[in-house]
């Protein structure tokens, strides 16, 4: 039979893995104020549809990225709104503007001995000192779609998705993934019927 230390040690290590492989975390806020019934337009922002950041010293060139990602972000938002009963505005009165921002930076993950037990074990007394025992920093990508009122001119919805930047993988991967992160959020937006 294995030592408590040891599964507990191999558990941690188990989470750790699996928290790093999820392939996209999705999350979603909305202004409960405002109210998106009626709403059956969007456009994007005049100001331009969205924008790439590196956050890290790469070769990694922003205006390359932009160039070969917004195409799929543009597509799948589209599907992702049409989806939801928003229609793209052509006649220059949209209810909502919509940007998007993609973020390439490092991300991290800890653990700490002892972090998924209680603080106080049944005896009284602490059962681990808290301290770092695993620590992994990784290139994340970010994408943020912010959605605007026209009216109030204030962000009504945004949405993150975020992933670890796996290089091994083909464009086309890459691609599915972005799709597949940006379905996922907009199955989150609020009904407009």
């Amino acid at each position: 039979m294995p030592k408590i230390p040891t599964v507990c040690l191999t558990l941690a290590v188990a989470l750790s893995t699996a928290l790093v492989a999820a392939d996209v975390k999705v999350k979603t806020a909305q202004d409960k104020s405002f109210n998106f019934k009626g709403i059956k337009t969007y456009a994007w922002h005049p100001e331009g549809i969205g924008d790439v950041k590196v956050l890290q010293n790469t070769t990694d060139d922003a205006a390359d990225l932009k160039r070969r990602f917004e195409p799929i972000f543009v597509e799948s938002m589209t599907k992702g709104f049409a989806s939801r009963n928003l229609a793209l505005d052509t006649s220059g009165s949209p209810d909502l503007h919509v940007t998007y921002y993609l973020l390439i930076g490092p991300g991290n993950n800890s653990q700490q001995m002892g972090q998924f037990l209680p603080p106080i074990s049944y005896w009284g007394l602490p059962a681990f000192a808290p301290a770092t025992s695993s620590l992994q920093i990784y290139e994340q990508g970010s994408l943020v779609i912010d959605v605007s009122s026209v009216a109030q001119g204030t962000i009504v919805w945004r949405g993150l998705a975020v992933a670890e930047v796996d290089r091994g993988r083909t464009e086309e991967e890459r691609a599915q993934r972005i799709r597949d992160g940006i379905a996922s959020l907009m199955k989150k937006f609020p009904s407009t019927k």
